[in-house]
């Protein structure tokens, strides 16, 4: 099978999309089947080495920090599409060339899927450079459905500004997507949460539930050791981890007011907070990170910075617990990863991961700091459970392996290319597609 990935973000960001969508393309080719990729060039003077990577001129930081723009489409790029033959198209993000990806498919009347990645409506209350963004994703969806008059209405009441920015972001995003899936044949919701909130939408594509496959990151004791004493943490010091980005999204402040009244109760115990403000440097100093420390000049709350993402496992190896406050997030690729490390999670929201069962490998607390900290506490003075949930969360992340869920994408597309021939009366199979696609 020839397949296109069509997404914004992509290698050498390390965020969430571009992790899913490197684990999806390693796999698909280990099977056997054949991978490109259309992303953004990550600066102008970059060289792609992947013959199957494409990549577009961008401008970095236009709708907020990390994010990349592509403004121009080479021909030469356009007529490779063209030449590829693929036989299915999956674009991940709804942005220029998650675009260009959906216009083609739809044009060309190939079979089309797409992942509902980020939970947009909430993430733009957080940036609120995004808005050009949600402006345009609202008016562009129409143009690449080849939507008709009702379609263009929609779009422009959906931009009628309101007195509430969030509401009008949420109205422009909520409108965008679903003119955009109800063209797809099949939308991915990496979690329950995902589709039900599509759902409200009146999304009237087919919603499947499909988590992207995670595997155990590789560490060693003589690693863990390393870290220990690189971050001055005498053995047996137990230690709260969070990874991700260090956005407000995150609900990172939530996590270290309730680090306040875990210290007061247990002063052995640390904060250990890995990731960066989004680029990727060797510390972050946002506003939360500068204020923290001055509250903590002891060393009870660590930041690491950006840590790459093969080097997380001996961070995961010397933690006892991991606290994830996030009510943003459509999967959190980390609460697995930390699973298969054998940590018990602490979570806020209940629908974000299939990993976590409540009293077997973690537990969920109220979005409050107050019953945040009493979880953690009442984890971290119980050694035996501790150890119980450990090896819990192990079985129950062992589930979800990258081949796993990869063999389950596998099986989604040949359904899609099957159904997609036979119910659009428009679209003929190419000779070059009536052979299986297996």
């Amino acid at each position: 099978m020839r397949i296109g990935f069509f997404t914004d973000n992509y290698l050498p960001s390390r965020d969430g999309i571009a992790i899913s969508v490197e684990t999806s393309r390693q796999q698909l080719e280990a099977m056997g089947h054949e991978v490109y990729i259309f992303a953004p060039a990550p600066s102008l003077r970059y060289k792609e080495k992947n013959k199957r990577i494409v990549r577009f001129p961008a401008i970095k930081g236009l709708f907020y920090e990390d994010y990349l723009t592509s403004i121009f489409f080479p021909p030469q790029a356009l007529r490779k599409i063209e030449k590829l033959k693929l036989d299915i198209i999956h674009y991940h993000t709804p942005g220029q060339v998650g675009f260009l990806g959906a216009q083609y498919a739809i044009s060309h009347k190939l079979p089309l899927v797409t992942t509902y990645h980020t939970d947009l409506a909430e993430y733009i209350t957080h940036y609120k450079n995004a808005l050009p963004g949600a402006i345009i994703l609202s008016m562009m969806a129409p143009f690449i459905t080849g939507g008709g008059l009702a379609e263009y209405r929609n779009a422009l009441y959906s931009i009628k500004p309101e007195r509430n920015i969030d509401l009008w972001n949420q109205r422009m995003v909520e409108k965008g997507v679903t003119t955009l899936h109800n063209v797809c044949d099949e939308v991915i919701a990496p979690s329950e949460k995902v589709k039900r909130q599509l759902s409200s939408w009146h999304s009237t594509s087919s919603i499947t539930v499909l988590p992207t496959g995670v595997d155990p990151i590789e560490t060693t004791p003589a690693e863990i050791t390393a870290w220990r004493r690189k971050l001055s943490l005498p053995p047996g010091t137990p230690v709260i981890i969070f990874v991700g980005r260090l956005g407000t999204e995150k609900n990172l402040d939530l996590l270290i007011k309730a680090f306040d009244i875990v210290s007061k109760k247990l002063p052995e115990v640390r904060l250990l907070v890995v990731g960066g403000t989004g680029s990727h440097t060797e510390a972050a100093e946002g506003t939360v990170v500068a204020e923290t420390r001055k509250r903590y000049p002891n060393n009870k709350i660590i930041f690491t910075g950006y840590v790459p993402h093969d080097k997380l496992g001996g961070l995961y190896g010397l933690a006892t617990v991991f606290a994830f406050p996030s009510l943003t997030d459509t999967q959190g690729l980390v609460i697995n990863e930390a699973a298969l490390a054998g940590l018990p999670i602490v979570l806020i929201d209940h629908d974000l991961t299939e990993v976590v069962r409540e009293g077997q490998n973690g537990v969920y607390a109220k979005a409050t700091p107050k019953d945040f900290s009493h979880k953690l506490i009442a984890l971290l003075r119980a050694p035996d459970k501790l150890e119980q949930m450990g090896r819990r969360s192990i079985e129950l992340a062992s589930q979800y392996s990258a081949s796993q869920q990869t063999v389950k994408l596998l099986r989604l597309y040949q359904e899609v290319i099957e159904r997609h021939y036979a119910t659009t009366p428009s679209a003929k199979r190419p000779f070059w597609r009536r052979k299986s696609t297996s």
